[in-house]
């Protein structure tokens, strides 16, 4: 099997629907402030609708966890989304802030060598069961680039960026898994509609791909500039294998139509900005219908469900950057039995 053979992996069942996790991200301190301290990580619920807009079903995927459970939940899942949030890597700045955690850094880094280890393997024994997509949005971005540099240095800082902003697609971006059949039309506009939705002060650029030894690995499809006319990478993709990770929120452009506050991404919200960011989600639906992997059974599936959680109304504080979130505490976990049998339910009544 040729590299990009790998990289494509099988064809997709006709009518599968794949189940994505989410990585949950440690809680904000805003959210804590709202909605309470007891609360550990949470979900942006931007990014539920997001994939389920092109098909999949989502199922959160806790951080905080031993190496065995994430190799115990990617034997179910389809692929990861790991999203965006704001955490500390540094000790000190852990020890300023005691009240703060970054279990997502060391979950992100358990997901990130378990896809790894699955894909390699995939790739030597000429098998497409070990095929395991992964998608990386601002922080996840940054999360997979530093796992594969194995340092946090690979990033560097920008000037503060709160906007949407086009795409500046790379010469060869055709040479690709994910924009390989994106239509002339589609690349004309993202070069031209502020559909990408940026939120970030850090920033990672092909001179630091370079420099930590990862430009024969990944795939810079397009940059950005920040205020200060630092270019840097706004969509990758790795050469051999589905990782992919966009420095921006592709999300946000249908599903995070701020009011309460000022919404600093308004631009991305038109018909052209919202079709060309779902574009992008959708590809990696498709890339994640590939994968084999099942649940045993449709109530293992939906023990696992996102559909199990019911979201907050953030967006109706002046300083929430989300509409809807899922809270978690640290000890919630996947319910016991949820699937019913209507005619076992009738005969109870």
């Amino acid at each position: 099997m040729s590299e990009g053979a790998c990289a494509s992996g099988p064809p997709p069942p006709l009518g599968h629907t794949p189940t994505i996790g989410v990585m949950c991200i440690d809680i904000a301190t805003k959210l804590q402030k709202h909605f309470g301290e007891e609360y550990h990580s949470y979900l942006a619920a931007s990014y539920i609708k997001y994939l389920e807009a092109s098909g999949a079903h989502v199922a959160p995927v806790w951080i905080g966890r031993d190496r065995a459970y994430y190799k115990g939940i990617m034997d179910q899942i389809n692929g990861i989304l790991l999203p965006g949030g704001a955490v500390f890597f540094e000790e000190a700045e852990m020890k300023s802030n005691p009240k703060l955690t970054n279990d997502c850094v060391r979950s992100a880094e358990h997901i990130y060598q378990l896809a790894m280890e699955r894909n390699k393997l995939a790739k030597k024994e000429n098998d497409a069961g070990g095929y395991f997509p992964l998608w990386g949005t601002c922080l996840g971005f940054q999360l997979l680039l530093i796992h594969a540099a194995e340092t946090p240095k690979i990033r560097t800082d920008c000037m503060h960026i709160q906007q949407a902003m086009p795409l500046r697609l790379s010469e060869d971006y055709l040479k690709s898994q994910l924009l390989q059949d994106l239509p002339t039309y589609a690349a004309e506009q993202m070069e031209r509609v502020p559909f990408a939705s940026h939120q970030h002060q850090y920033c990672v650029t092909e001179q630091s791909l370079e420099s930590f030894g990862l430009a024969n690995d990944w795939h810079t499809l397009g940059t950005q500039m920040d205020s200060s006319g630092v270019e840097f990478i706004s969509l990758i993709e790795h050469r051999h294998f589905p990782f992919f990770g966009s420095q921006f929120h592709a999300e946000r452009a249908a599903f995070e139509q701020l009011f309460a506050g000022k919404d600093l991404c308004h631009e991305s919200h038109t018909p052209q900005g919202i079709e060309l960011a779902q574009l992008i989600g959708a590809r990696f639906v498709e890339v994640c219908r590939r994968n084999r992997n099942r649940f045993d059974s449709p109530d293992e599936k939906a023990r696992h469900l996102i559909n199990n959680w019911q979201p907050v109304f953030s967006g109706l504080y002046q300083d929430s950057k989300w509409l809807q979130c899922y809270l978690f505490k640290k000890e919630d976990d996947y319910p016991e039995k949820v699937v019913r049998n209507t005619e076992s339910d009738k005969k109870e009544t």
